[in-house]
């Protein structure tokens, strides 16, 4: 682990998934969900989102930050 990792930075992801599956919405309705993956480059800090519905590779990315 990096000195640098406890200094707070910008993350800059990349290895980025997107995936759409079926789940479960917290109110209990089915609905498709888009999940993202990715890693920071600098940390090596994991991400995992879930938006329960459908969005494009486009907003998930932006979404990012």
């Amino acid at each position: 682990m990096k000195f640098f990792s406890f200094i707070p930075h910008a993350h800059r992801w990349h290895n980025i998934t997107i995936t759409r599956k079926g789940a479960i919405s917290p109110s209990g309705r089915s609905c498709l969900a888009t999940y993202v993956q990715a890693q920071c480059k600098g940390c090596d800090e994991q991400l995992h989102k879930l938006y329960y519905r459908d969005i494009t590779d486009a907003q998930a990315r932006r979404w990012l930050g």
